[in-house]
């Protein structure tokens, strides 16, 4: 009985760790909501960069996990203080769990101030992973489908 559910809980976590993988791509991906979209460019340069970090899901996978955990470590007894203990730990879990997928599930970024050609200044904030940018680079701003981004200037 232990060994089976000993493979069970093991299958189930490798299971877990393949949804997230993968492939590898020489080419850029993009998000399919900017397929088909009028995208403009406008050309600047980077005047100011600052490090942030956008803010990480809460959703509830950290928050009935967190509870179900805190829940059942909380143990305190028979009747109703028991179920208030338990009561008491399966709140407290979620809370903590829904603050861990925060935490897990941030991403490192850019706040880019980049004074365009036309002599106007425009600030977007992007995740580092598409590149990283100082003063003084030559960017091309893609502006389109309500969503904008930095990228170098080819010419």
């Amino acid at each position: 009985m232990k060994s089976s559910l000993l493979h069970l809980v093991f299958v189930g976590g490798l299971a877990a760790a393949l949804a997230g993988c993968t492939f590898p791509s020489s080419r850029r991906t993009v998000p399919a909501s900017q397929a088909n979209v009028l995208q403009r460019s406008e050309f600047g340069v980077v005047t100011s960069v600052r490090e942030v970090n956008i803010e990480g899901q809460k959703g509830q996978l950290g928050m009935y996990g967190g509870g179900l955990l805190g829940g059942a470590a909380a143990s305190g007894g028979r009747g109703v203080t028991g179920a208030v203990v338990r009561a008491s730990g399966a709140v407290v879990g979620a809370v903590a769990g829904q603050a861990v997928e925060e935490v897990a599930t941030r991403k490192r970024a850019q706040e880019i101030t980049v004074r365009l050609d036309d002599g106007n200044t425009v600030t977007i904030v992007q995740e580092s992973s598409t590149g990283l940018f100082v003063d003084g680079d030559r960017v091309r701003i893609i502006n389109g489908g309500g969503q904008a981004r930095v990228a170098m200037a080819t010419n």
